[in-house]
C-alpha cells in the first residue's frame, strides 16, 4: 500500500497541458479512449472548471507529484448514463493515474479510498458509489473491488467502445 494519503487538487485549466500529456499516454489511452488534444480536453473539461457541469474533477498529488485524476459526480447530472448502469441515484467514481512508473504500487486503492471519504461528505444523501471501468480493465477492477466495491455485472454503455464493469459501493453505515 502506498506510504503517504493522497491529496487532491481542484482541476484548472493550467493543468489542461498535462492532462493532454497523461491523456496521451498509452497506459491511459488504452482506457480513456477521448478526450485527446488540446480541444478536446478544453471542451471536456472546461465547462466542469467553469461550474456550468457539476462533475468535480480533481488531480491527485502522492509525495508532492500530481500523479492522475479523479472525477466525482451524481449519476442523475447525466440520466443517459444513470440508466445505463442501472443506478439512479448513486455517486459516480472515475479515476487514472497519468504517471506510468506509479503504477502497480498500491497507489489505485489508496486514491479510490481517499475519493469515497469525499463522495460520502459532498454526497451526504447517495445510498452507494459506482464505478464502471471497461470489462478488459482487470486491474482497475481489483483495486476498487479491494475498496468495497462489488461487480454488479457488466453493461453496454451509449459511446463506448467496451463494455463497462459497474462496480458498486453502498454507503458505509454513519458515513
Amino acid at each position: 500500500m502506498a506510504a503517504t494519503a493522497p491529496s487532491f487538487v481542484a482541476l484548472s485549466r493550467h493543468h489542461f497541458p498535462l492532462l493532454v500529456e497523461w491523456l496521451a499516454r498509452p497506459h491511459v489511452a488504452q482506457w480513456w479512449t477521448h478526450p485527446q488534444g488540446a480541444a478536446a480536453v478544453e471542451n471536456e473539461f472546461g465547462p466542469c472548471v467553469d461550474g456550468t457541469d457539476p462533475t468535480e474533477v480533481l488531480l491527485c498529488a502522492m509525495d508532492d507529484q500530481l500523479i492522475g485524476l479523479v472525477q466525482l459526480y451524481r449519476l442523475d447530472d447525466n440520466p443517459d448514463y444513470a440508466n445505463a448502469v442501472g443506478l439512479p441515484g448513486a455517486a459516480g467514481v472515475d479515476l487514472f493515474i497519468g504517471e506510468a512508473d506509479r503504477l502497480g504500487v498500491g497507489l489505485g486503492p489508496a486514491i479510490i479510498a481517499a475519493a469515497l471519504e469525499r463522495v460520502w461528505r459532498r454526497y451526504p444523501d447517495v445510498p452507494c458509489a459506482m464505478a464502471g471501468p471497461s470489462v478488459r480493465n482487470v486491474r482497475s477492477i481489483r483495486a476498487f473491488e479491494k475498496c468495497g466495491f462489488i461487480a454488479q455485472g457488466p453493461v453496454r454503455v451509449p459511446d463506448e467502445e467496451d463494455e463497462e464493469m459497474v462496480l458498486v459501493c453502498p454507503r458505509p453505515t454513519g458515513a
